[in-house]
């Protein structure tokens, strides 16, 4: 079959609104091949078995299985990394958690930082990208989550031998049994939706460790936030702006709202 007559029938069996693009991001899985290639090449032939599996994947899609999850890649701050139902699937609004991040890293010439919930490492990968000289401890309490970390780590080595010895992964609820200095950094994106609360149908394939923050939601933030660093960089809820009450041990603080105008995080520093 002609790669122009798939993406036809498929995209006709695709709900989604991008049903084209989809497809094509799909097949370029399957066969290996880039979207270029598609466009240059509508009239090559794939097998029978490729077609039947773009088929299937499309049924993901169609039961709301996240099309990140089928390709086990996700696009991060202007990079890919790979992804898989033991992590998170990371969302625009946290490359914001970094620009601010490393607004303070810079600004307090900050050499070592501490992130909590690691997940797919792409916050502290970046951040350790973006200042070379920067020592990362980084935990999650999902050992399943942490390999994830790892591979990315190991596929970002290629833009800088170093991260594999500036990144270090520890299994560990927050940080305990971790040696922390004096002036410590924390950045984090860590679970903020309640218990109770009804999340979307595509949630429901994402690792529940790093989506719920208990009865409340804003549990585990308030445990980070007694953690008392003198840097502190974290992802919120867009309804947990009052955190700030919560912060009264630091002298500066900044809320920050995301691309739709919603409260979507905090800096904090002590001086």
């Amino acid at each position: 079959m002609k790669i122009k007559d798939a993406l036809n029938l498929a995209k006709q069996k695709n709900d989604s609104t991008r049903k084209l693009l989809e497809c094509e991001i799909l097949l370029c899985h399957i066969i290996k091949k880039d979207r270029i290639f598609l466009h240059s090449n509508s009239d090559f032939e794939i097998s029978n078995s490729d077609f039947e599996l773009l088929l299937q994947h499309i049924s993901k899609l169609n039961n709301n299985y996240p099309i990140e999850y089928i390709t086990n890649k996700v696009g991060f701050y202007s990079q890919y990394f790979y992804i898989d139902e033991c992590a998170l699937i990371p969302r625009p609004e946290t490359e914001l958690l970094i620009d601010y991040a490393s607004k303070m890293i810079t600004k307090n010439n900050i050499k070592k930082i501490f992130e909590i919930g690691v997940g797919s490492g792409v916050i502290s990968i970046i951040l350790a990208l973006m200042h070379k000289d920067l020592e990362i401890v980084a935990t999650d309490k999902s050992d399943k989550a942490l390999e994830v970390a790892r591979k990315n780590i190991k596929l970002k080595s290629i833009l800088d031998s170093s991260l594999e010895n500036r990144i270090s992964l520890f299994c560990t609820n927050l940080l305990d049994g971790i040696d922390r200095t004096k002036d410590d950094f924390i950045v984090s994106n860590p679970p903020y939706i309640k218990n109770s609360y009804k999340i979307p149908p595509n949630l429901h394939f994402e690792p529940e460790i790093a989506l719920f923050g208990g009865d409340r939601g804003d549990e585990i933030l308030l445990d980070i936030i007694n953690l008392d660093a003198k840097y502190l960089c974290c992802e919120i809820g867009y309804n947990q702006g009052y955190l700030k009450d919560y912060l009264k041990n630091y002298d500066d603080i900044c809320f920050y709202k995301d691309y739709s105008s919603f409260v979507r995080g905090f800096i904090a520093q002590r001086f």
